[in-house]
């Protein structure tokens, strides 16, 4: 069964993406029921979570525009506003989202890891949300496999015929642990602000860093051989872990 779309007569409408859109729903309005438990400022969480989304979806498209020409190449500049597409790079839209949350916080004399933290525990409901949606639609699949496991897709975008290892399914099982590890360690490392959120990010980038191996979707290789990804999870990685071991020596 092909579970990548909805069509309606002309109109066809993706379910990952829509999956997406509700994954994000939930996740933001868990973040603001965390505030209101925490008693956190609201009115500067309504005031500025629109500049954070803005920020977040431009700077993932831009990531997205400049590691796929293929976007370029079809609409040449005006293809960069099209947001529907579903192309939005995930690490773009972190480093913008959170970019500008620093910003802000840093203007209003804010303690931005205590933000960061607050959000975790639903950055991993969002995260598991979206492991369900790639599994079901095939929006990433990895390679052929003869394991009985293995996952065979009849959808558009996946181009292997043969059953493919599936990496979305091995994501969420290893983002179900990471969430059970915060839920069980939450408030032992909010004692430190920021502690919980760099942890948190270097198991994720841990686990996509290990699950790029077993990936089959297309990306771009850096000297035909590596994964951009690959590259991308390193950088994050150490740099969690050098802001990490400042924070640590500062208490």
């Amino acid at each position: 069964m092909n579970f990548s779309r909805l069509s309606f007569g002309f109109f066809a409408l993706e379910i990952y993406g829509v999956i997406l859109a509700i994954a994000f729903v939930i996740a933001t309005w868990h973040y603001y029921k965390t505030l209101q438990d925490k008693r956190f400022p609201m009115d500067f969480f309504l005031r500025n979570f629109w500049k954070w989304l803005i920020s977040g979806v431009v700077v993932g498209r831009l990531f997205s525009f400049l590691l796929n020409s293929d976007i370029f190449m079809r609409n040449g500049l005006t293809s960069f506003f099209e947001f529907w597409d579903g192309r939005i790079n995930f690490l773009g839209l972190l480093v913008g989202f959170l970019g500008m949350m620093w910003w802000n916080t840093k203007k209003s004399k804010i303690d931005f890891w205590q933000w960061i933290d607050g959000g975790v525990k639903s950055f991993f409901i969002g995260i598991l949300m979206v492991d369900v949606a790639a599994f079901l639609t095939g929006s990433i699949y990895g390679k052929e496999t003869i394991m009985p496991w293995g996952v065979q897709y009849e959808t558009f975008g996946v181009d292997i015929l043969m059953p493919t290892h599936p990496v979305a399914l091995y994501a969420f099982l290893a983002h179900c642990f990471v969430f059970v590890w915060i839920r069980n360690n939450m408030k032992e490392l909010e004692r430190i602000p920021g502690k919980l959120a760099l942890r948190a990010g270097i198991l994720l980038f841990g686990i996509d860093f290990l699950l790029q191996f077993f990936r089959g979707d297309p990306t771009f290789l850096v000297g035909g051989t590596i994964r951009i990804e690959h590259i991308f999870d390193v950088i994050v990685i150490v740099f969690l872990f050098f802001i990490g071991q400042r924070k640590v020596a500062k208490f």
